[in-house]
């Protein structure tokens, strides 16, 4: 059957033999910034396709080439959705598209935005049009649990072989209409404003100063549907969840506190390509960072140092002043966010120096201190 875009958004869709109750058009009518006024009926054409399998893992990733990883996921391309992994992949770029957000300079909050949102997909293999359909469920699930309105959609589709692809990008939303100036409306600034300039996006050579990592998600770090397990041929892992909108509100919020504060001195969103392609993109040509993985990996229990690396679990990183830390602490403990500090910037080649210790972040901090204070001020 011949699809175009208006039998993508209007069809039936059935999938695994169960009809879907809402079609695509309906489901993005709902967290529209402007919503149809009236929405045709359901088409009386169906789309009918099966959920894509995942398949069986091929081989593993080793942890003795992480270094062949990141130039994979540096160099690749273009980031494919994998059909398996559709929603999940769906969620994370929306996610992504947010944390980029934080480094604008101005005064918004999370409520303040709204999203465009972009497909380009074709039904050239089984599961595609599946996948299709769950990509568009969990952008709407997923803006409907973050309060988040749908600006703009597109939608470009071939009936010719290529990649899914699905982006997202985040814009301050138009003035708000009367309606909504006396209606309850969390996380909304007073008269939000956002400015052109954003935060350095690299390292500043202050050796002193602290990388501190803020995972926004409470998912467990998978690697199915990342840029490395598609770059690599990774087959067989599960995706990060991504269902914890609640805490990425409580996330960013807090964050895009510290960036008014200005507490950041550089930031960088955890999104595609993990979490040391961000540490990568951080470090200029004279600067490198020293990072210790320890914590992050006793708190998640993760025994397998790749997926930490390279699981798209949504974040952000951001570098401080050493004499800032006991105020991020204070506020973060506050919301009950949980951080991750990592290292700190060494001179280099900007490169990232990943290292492992016995002793917990806070140890190090406590050594620190003391190696500060020179030993004064005893009792």
């Amino acid at each position: 059957m011949e699809l175009d875009v208006y039998t993508l958004l209007h069809a039936r869709y059935v999938i695994d033999g169960v009809a879907q109750e809402t079609t695509p058009a309906q489901m993005l009518s709902e967290v529209a910034l402007d919503p149809a006024p009236t929405l045709p009926a359901a088409s009386e054409r169906a789309i009918v396709d099966e959920s894509p399998d995942p398949g069986l893992s091929r081989s593993r990733p080793n942890p003795k080439h992480v270094d062949r990883y990141l130039e994979a996921v540096a160099n690749a391309p273009v980031h494919a959705v994998a059909a398996p992994f559709a929603a999940s992949f769906t969620r994370c770029r929306m996610a992504g598209a947010l944390c980029d957000a934080l480094w604008r300079l101005g005064h918004f909050a999370l409520g303040d935005l709204c999203l465009d949102l972009d497909w380009q997909w074709n039904d050239a293999s089984v599961g595609n049009m599946a996948a299709f359909y769950a990509s568009v469920q969990a952008a709407a699930e997923y803006a409907d649990a973050l309060g988040i309105r749908v600006r703009d959609t597109r939608f470009r589709f071939s009936n010719e072989p290529g990649p899914c692809l699905f982006s997202c990008s985040a814009a301050l939303r138009p003035v708000p209409t009367e309606d909504e100036l006396f209606s309850d409306q969390p996380f909304r600034a007073e008269s939000p404003r956002m400015a052109a300039a954003s935060l350095p996006a690299q390292l500043v050579g202050d050796e002193k100063s602290w990388i501190v990592y803020i995972p926004f998600d409470t998912s467990d770090y998978r690697l199915g549907g990342s840029l490395l397990a598609q770059q690599m041929h990774l087959e067989g892992d599960v995706a990060p969840a991504l269902s914890d909108g609640d805490y990425l509100i409580d996330c960013y919020e807090v964050v895009r506190e510290l960036v008014e504060d200005g507490i950041v001195l550089s930031a960088a969103s955890v999104s595609e390509g993990g979490l040391l392609a961000a540490l990568h993109r951080m470090c200029p040509p004279q600067t490198g960072a020293r990072v210790d993985l320890s914590d992050l990996a006793r708190a998640t229990g993760g025994t397998d140092p790749v997926r930490l690396l390279f699981s798209e679990v949504p974040g952000v990183l951001i570098q401080i002043r050493d004499i800032d830390f006991d105020y991020l602490d204070a506020e973060l403990l506050l919301q009950d966010v949980v951080f991750y500090p990592l290292g700190h910037p060494v001179p280099g080649d900007g490169s990232v120096q990943l290292h492992s210790s016995a002793k917990t972040g806070i140890e190090h901090i406590l050594e620190a201190l003391v190696r500060n204070q020179g030993g004064e001020g005893e009792d």
